[in-house]
C-alpha cells in the first residue's frame, strides 16, 4: 500500500518519525490513518506546497505518499 502512496509504510523510520512528533499511533490501524489524514489537514499549506514541487513527469505525489517519505527522513535522520 506504501508503495501506491494511499498509506504510509509503517516501517520502521516512519514509525520512529511519527513517535519523535507524536502525531499518530505507531501501528497500521484506521485510527492511526485517520489521525494522519487529520495532521494532512491541519498543515495542508505547506505540505500542498511542498507536494506541488514533487512531480514525477505530469504525476504529482499522493498525499500519504509525501507524509511517508517525510517522516522517513525524520525517523531516519535521528537514528
Amino acid at each position: 500500500m506504501g508503495t501506491l502512496g494511499c498509506v504510509p509504510a509503517y516501517d520502521r523510520f516512519f514509525i520512529d518519525g511519527i513517535k519523535k512528533h507524536k502525531v499518530t499511533t505507531q501501528e497500521y490501524s484506521l485510527k492511526s490513518v485517520l489521525r494522519l489524514a487529520k495532521f494532512y489537514e491541519e498543515h495542508n499549506d505547506r505540505l500542498e506546497k511542498a507536494r506541488r514541487g514533487m512531480r514525477t513527469e505530469d504525476l504529482t505525489y499522493p498525499q500519504m505518499n509525501l507524509l511517508d517519505m517525510g517522516f522517513w527522513q525524520v525517523g531516519f535522520e535521528g537514528s
